[in-house]
């Protein structure tokens, strides 16, 4: 997950993902997951996950908004799951969220899929608003 974060944070000009992406949807298949992919993401340093989600900070109202959407738990299509998670990121930027929209203007969302049993895989992809 590392690597993918780093490439896709390199290509978008990110060196400090937690405070330069606005909303992060994640692939939280399993409630331990979350607290994994944002060390991976670099939202916060290796075993800090957990205390990063208790600190409120991954809330809607937080500094980095973890799945504000209410993610893969609420419910979890398998194939689809990744390509959800960049729905509901673009819905977040355009402001069409409804009840789960972030607070501010949203500009760079990041969306993250996994596959593997072991999640060997990963997909970060970070999505903004044309400035045009």
């Amino acid at each position: 997950m590392e690597k993918a974060a780093r490439k896709a944070y390199g290509m978008a000009g990110i060196r400090d993902p937690r405070r330069e992406i606005d909303v992060a949807e994640v692939y939280d298949a399993f409630t331990y997951q979350e607290s994994m992919w944002t060390e991976g993401l670099g939202f916060c340093g290796p075993g800090e996950g957990g205390k990063l989600a208790v600190s409120g900070a991954t809330a809607k109202g937080g500094d980095i908004p973890v799945n504000p959407s209410g993610g893969l738990l609420g419910a979890h299509p398998v194939i689809a799951g990744g390509l959800i998670r960049m729905v509901e990121a673009v819905r977040q930027i355009r402001g069409e969220a409804g009840a789960m929209q972030v607070k501010g203007n949203v500009k760079i969302a990041l969306a993250h899929g996994v596959n593997g049993v072991c999640g060997q895989s990963h997909c970060v992809w970070l999505l903004g608003r044309n400035p045009n």
